[in-house]
């Protein structure tokens, strides 16, 4: 069983932050726990090796399989993952902005989708995915990973957009967003510059900052259980405690404390390999 946080190679750095790997198996004649996904605005292309997803909205009570390699958009709205006992997934997280380039495409249509790769990534995507289900160990799977997106990557026209440093900065200071402010990073008019995140982003720049905002308290308080909320509603930028609460009802449809609890339960912690 792993749980694991992957750096990418140096020569992928540029679009790519992170990989995670997770691998475990549960009695299958037992109920597998729920994960609990809140909103947030990591950028994903998603390999289900093992297993299957099967993701239940809250708010409007429908459920949907997930493709076996998927294109995570932003997520606004909270979904919970029920997952088979025996699953293996390695999910490769893209830089701000980068999926965009990768896919040559704007990112407006993948708000809370969890898009068919192949539909976007040509058959070359489901024979990748046909040798990681096959792979020998984790590092051939990173290694396999790593080559496709060079390949790709390679092919991509190597210009700069300003909305990647932009929206870089916005993702770890969200509580000191200002349009005007990001606008002139950007070296544009403010509605040139909500029209150019929109396309790269899918999401206005203050929604995307909401977001952040959010998932930032979030994860502050999983590290940290015992701050106390009003701490961190104050050191994120929130006027009081109510106005962050405000917030996680939208973007995880429970309290505070319902969402941390719900997550201690997930499948990773009751391993104990998150």
């Amino acid at each position: 069983m792993i749980y694991k946080i992957i750096q990418p190679s140096l020569h992928l750095q540029d679009f790519v932050k992170d990989y995670l790997l997770l691998h475990y198996a549960f009695d299958k004649n037992e109920p597998t726990p729920i994960k609990p996904f809140p909103a947030n605005t990591q950028h994903c292309l998603v390999f289900y090796l093992r297993g299957s997803v099967n993701a239940f909205d809250p708010k409007t009570g429908l459920s949907r399989l997930y493709p076996q390699t998927s294109i995570n958009g932003s997520q606004i709205s909270r979904f919970d993952f029920h997952l088979s006992p025996h699953y293996l997934m390695f999910s490769v997280n893209f830089q701000p902005s980068a999926l965009s380039k990768f896919l040559r495409l704007p990112l407006t249509e993948f708000i809370d989708e969890r898009i068919d790769a192949e539909a976007i990534l040509n058959p070359e995507i489901h024979k990748l995915h046909d040798q990681l289900v096959n792979a020998k160990s984790y590092d051939s799977i990173v290694a396999m990973v790593e080559q496709y997106l060079w390949n790709r990557i390679q092919k991509l026209k190597s210009d700069f957009h300003p909305i990647e440093k932009v929206a870089k900065i916005i993702s770890e200071n969200p509580n000191s967003f200002s349009a005007e402010k990001m606008a002139s990073f950007a070296c544009l008019s403010i509605s040139q510059f909500e029209r150019k995140f929109m396309q790269q982003m899918g999401i206005t720049p203050k929604f995307y900052a909401r977001i952040n905002r959010f998932y930032q308290a979030y994860q502050i308080k999983d590290k940290n259980p015992k701050a106390d909320w009003l701490s961190i509603a104050l050191e994120t930028g929130y006027h009081d405690y109510q106005h962050l609460v405000k917030d996680f009802k939208q973007f995880s449809d429970t309290s505070p404390h319902s969402l941390l609890e719900a997550q201690a339960n997930s499948p990773e912690r009751i391993l104990g390999i998150a």
